[in-house]
């Protein structure tokens, strides 16, 4: 199984581009698979819809507002390395353009050289939809549709698409992605309807469990709809879960949690570990130590 990191960029003035650059340097060095940046494109004081990875559903982020843009994020880290992975996680979809949203990931796979994941979802705030002039009505239609538009623009070839959000006739969208047919298409989602998206039109699928539950029943659930599907064992299909790390657990519940998903079928774990801006050096080889990757504290 394959550890990466996940990580937010530019909520605070010490994580800046210039953390981002050491993080993602440090990362690599210190035997990470991957770095993987989340979206949110505006953020609000307060919420009408509650937040679905809390037992209160109250954000967690406590008056922190700054995200930087993640395809930018991947960017950057992608100029800085040259075997680490980065990914969206996620970007939500219905909200950008699907045009622009194609050309900018394809010119991210070509500054990536190949690297880059594509991670996508709904979102779940129907003021953010809002604010950007997106209905939150039929979000799941606009979403399928936008993925299909993306992957037929991806061809490079003069092409056609009539869909209920998306129209073009002879377009023509160059230079084709590095990878062939595109970047890898990860669904994330938690619900069942998401898991079946993913088997549905995915290359994988990417999901999130909080410090607040266990990960194995949401495991087990993509593990009977991949078996459901005969797609269990299929290596074309990523199943990735991006975890947090709880300061109230132990090094020896992280490791148990860690051999835990491993005996479950996860392809890839992504981590949220409480890296200092101030010591992203001692603390990244620390966890890259404690997780096996093959490097030793200094």
């Amino acid at each position: 199984m394959k550890v990466g990191l996940a990580a937010a960029f530019g909520d605070s003035p010490l994580r800046d581009i210039g953390f981002l650059k050491a993080f993602a340097g440090i990362a690599e060095e210190c035997g990470f698979h991957s770095l993987w940046a989340p979206e949110h494109i505006v953020f609000f004081s307060s919420y009408r819809d509650p937040y679905p990875h809390t037992p209160d559903g109250v954000a967690p982020w406590k008056g922190r507002f700054g995200l930087y843009d993640p395809l930018l994020v991947c960017a950057v880290a992608a100029c800085v390395t040259t075997r680490l992975r980065v990914g969206s996680a996620v970007v939500i979809v219905p909200e950008r353009p699907a045009l622009l949203t194609a050309k900018e990931v394809m010119t991210l796979d070509h500054i990536a050289g190949g690297r880059f994941d594509f991670g996508v979802g709904l979102g779940w705030s129907s003021q953010e939809y809002g604010a950007l002039g997106v209905p939150w009505e039929k979000r799941g239609r606009r979403f399928d549709e936008y993925l299909e538009a993306i992957r037929v623009a991806w061809s490079a070839e003069p092409v056609d698409f009539e869909g209920d959000f998306v129209r073009f006739e002879n377009l023509v969208l160059e230079p084709a992605p590095v990878t062939a047919g595109g970047p890898p298409m990860l669904i994330g989602g938690n619900s069942d309807f998401a898991i079946r998206r993913a088997l549905r039109v995915g290359d994988g699928w990417i999901g999130v469990a909080t410090r607040y539950e266990d990960p194995e029943p949401l495991l087990e659930r993509v593990h009977a709809a991949l078996e459901r599907d005969s797609r269990l064992g299929d290596e074309r299909f990523q199943v990735k879960l991006s975890l947090p790390y709880s300061p109230r657990n132990s090094d020896d519940d992280l490791l148990k949690l860690v051999d835990t998903v491993a005996s479950l079928g996860l392809d890839e774990l992504v981590i949220q570990l409480p890296v200092r801006a101030k010591s992203v050096e001692s603390d990244m080889r620390r966890w890259s130590s404690l997780l096996g990757l093959g490097v030793s504290v200094r």
